[in-house]
């Protein structure tokens, strides 16, 4: 079985190498450079608490106990230094407490380990951190984080390795299809590529690859911006603020990701500038005082409407969707979800309120005009 895998991100590429790996033949495709869109401009941190305490669809709460160990299980077979398990500092204010410790309780009894720090206790891990006494740190033992391109770099290394095809520059432009299936993809350059089935992995792009095909697929695109520090030695771990979170970069600085205040439906108020979030970060880690941004990228990352998007809609069967937000964290999931069902016929009952057919089921809320959801409710 030919399969061609569009857009060669952290999931495409993790789809093309299970695909691979279980004997399918492969051809991943990418309209520039694998992992140089959003994976190259994610935090990528890899965390279990308080994830596992969430109210989510049962299906996708289920697959979300098996993350960790899949990134486990790819070290072995995947050469690269990409995940990294440094564990992670929740620091949260005072009247957070409660709702924290709560959570810690919940994610415990799932069997994550998450130890309650007093401020000093997490100083003593971190140097020179700003807390005040009386707010409070969790630290998940077995977290971390996943360098993004570094993945991308790894599995398509070995994807060519074991005679899989990866096209850069590849743009698909259109389909070539029956009345029932896809029979090839058209690229700008004029050439086409055949295959016995389709994977939707182009993230962001990933609602216009859908229209190509005659499917209405929407997606929420949210902008996050993530800041490069200058090299600092004081922070090993992820800390995962109120209104920031940071991690370690491969360049021995920060990567800092900025949520600007609490988070209700939507993330808070943007930084203007990368300068901005290295002053706001400083305060809480002084080492960064006086410093300037190395470097800033903003990611779009797709939100699918009600959760991720795997599967296939029955009228176009050979088309197969795999998008999500936390494409890093969820890449190797949905990599394993993709073989099994595409190789193996099998439908995954967890995936049941992912398929992409909801959309033609549930009403989408935007107004009898597209416009009325940019109105002020007064």
């Amino acid at each position: 079985m030919k399969v061609v895998v569009i857009g060669a991100g952290s999931i495409g590429s993790h789809v093309a190498f299970r695909l691979l790996e279980r004997g399918a033949e492969v051809e991943l495709l990418d309209a520039a450079e694998p992992g140089q869109g959003t994976s190259a401009s994610s935090i990528a941190w890899l965390s279990s608490y308080p994830q596992m305490s969430w109210e989510e669809e049962p299906g996708k709460a289920k697959l979300r106990g098996e993350v960790h160990r899949l990134f486990e299980e790819l070290e072995q077979e995947v050469p690269g230094d990409y995940v990294h398990w440094s564990g992670t500092l929740m620091w949260g204010y005072r009247h957070e407490r409660e709702e924290l410790r709560r959570a810690a309780e919940i994610v415990r009894s799932k069997g994550i380990e998450v130890l309650e720090l007093t401020a000093e206790e997490a100083r003593r891990q971190v140097p020179g951190l700003q807390l005040l006494d009386d707010e409070v740190v969790f630290n998940e033992t077995g977290s971390g984080w996943v360098d993004g391109p570094e993945i991308v770099r790894s599995l398509v290394t070995e994807i060519e390795r074991r005679g899989g095809a990866v096209r850069r520059g590849a743009h698909v432009v259109g389909f070539d299809r029956t009345s029932e299936r896809i029979v090839a993809a058209r690229l700008r350059d004029g050439s086409r590529v055949e295959a016995d089935a389709f994977v939707n992995a182009a993230g962001s792009w990933a609602s216009h690859i859908a229209a190509m095909a005659d499917l209405a697929i929407p997606l929420d695109l949210i902008p996050g911006r993530i800041v490069y520090t200058a090299p600092i030695g004081s922070v090993r771990q992820v800390i995962n603020g109120p209104e920031w979170c940071a991690r370690p970069d491969p360049s021995g600085g920060l990567a800092v990701h900025w949520r600007g205040g609490p988070q209700d439906a939507s993330h808070g108020a943007n930084a203007r500038s990368a300068q901005e979030l290295i002053d706001e970060i400083a305060t809480a880690i002084p080492a960064l005082a006086g410093t300037a941004p190395v470097r800033s990228s903003i990611g779009i990352r797709p939100v699918p409407p009600g959760g991720p998007i795997v599967g296939a809609v029955p009228w176009l069967r050979n088309l197969y969707f795999t998008v999500s937000h936390g494409g890093i964290g969820w890449g190797p999931m949905w990599g394993w979800m993709a073989a099994r069902e595409l190789l193996g016929a099998d439908d995954v009952p967890e995936l049941a309120a992912m398929r992409p057919e909801r959309f033609y089921l549930e009403a989408i809320a935007i107004g009898r005009y597209a416009d009325d959801a940019e109105q002020v409710v007064r």
